[in-house]
């Protein structure tokens, strides 16, 4: 039987993912709590790793270690960085890179969904009204720019983890699949300054945030919109996974 280790950042991830499982196990996996369910013939092990790239990393080779699995899978929201993207669309990444100062770092290929996950995944979002692109993760601590590269950046994505699965996944041989829903972009950003906002482990300052908020009263709005942006997108890379999974011979490795 097949094992794939799907890894998401936070919480509301893992618990969006779990709403469209009927029946699952769970036990614990040293710190982490690890959902199991199966999709067609494969096993599924479900973690949430914290977010940023150290965490991520940390994760997947908890899963490695203890499920040997033929796939991994990073799975969760993301930034646009272009206007292209609608919030709630889903990007299949095909590269990953680490933005360090602003600038793209060597890129490592990833795995990319079969014609039949793919069409599975449109037919999914259809509902919804969200559609399915092509494009590259960008993993970055708390929020970056993207120096303009029209041609290596296609449908570029911001987001703090998949870099570090990356690392592990090419270390075992392992394929990685990234399916990433937009919950902000130039359409709709984030109303602060993320990186300001976190410590130097990718914590969130809680006190800053809610010094900033109380500082900004008019930010509330938008927070609220931003935690609606989120639970769609959320819900869309939830989707995604599932509808892709489900397929025979969902993923094509690099």
């Amino acid at each position: 039987m097949e094992t794939i280790g799907i890894i998401t950042a936070m919480p509301q991830e893992c618990e969006a993912v779990l709403r469209l499982i009927e029946q699952r196990n769970c036990s614990d996996l040293g710190p982490y709590r690890c959902y199991h369910f199966r999709l067609l013939d494969r096993e599924c092990w479900l973690l949430a790793s914290g977010m940023g790239i150290v965490r991520a990393a940390q994760a997947a080779r908890a899963l490695v270690d203890a499920a040997s699995p033929q796939l991994l899978v990073s799975v969760g929201i993301a930034g646009a960085v272009n206007a292209d993207l609608e919030i709630g669309d889903v990007v299949v990444s095909g590269k990953s890179c680490m933005l360090d100062n602003g600038l793209a770092g060597p890129f490592q290929p990833l795995a990319h969904l079969s014609e039949a996950a793919w069409q599975a995944t449109e037919r999914a979002l259809q509902p919804g009204g969200a559609k399915v692109y092509p494009g590259i993760a960008v993993s970055t601590h708390g929020g970056q720019l993207v120096q303009p590269q029209p041609v290596q950046f296609t449908n570029p994505i911001l987001e703090m983890e998949t870099a570090g699965i990356a690392g592990v996944a090419a270390e075992h041989g392992i394929p990685l699949l990234s399916l990433r829903a937009i919950s902000d972009g130039p359409g709709a950003p984030i109303p602060f300054d993320l990186e300001k906002m976190m410590d130097e482990q990718d914590n969130l300052r809680t006190g800053e945030i809610i010094k900033t908020i109380l500082g900004h009263p008019k930010m509330l709005p938008q927070l609220v919109q931003m935690v609606r942006n989120s639970r769609r997108a959320a819900d869309n890379a939830a989707i995604t996974l599932v509808a892709a999974l489900s397929q025979p011979g969902p993923v094509i490795a690099p």
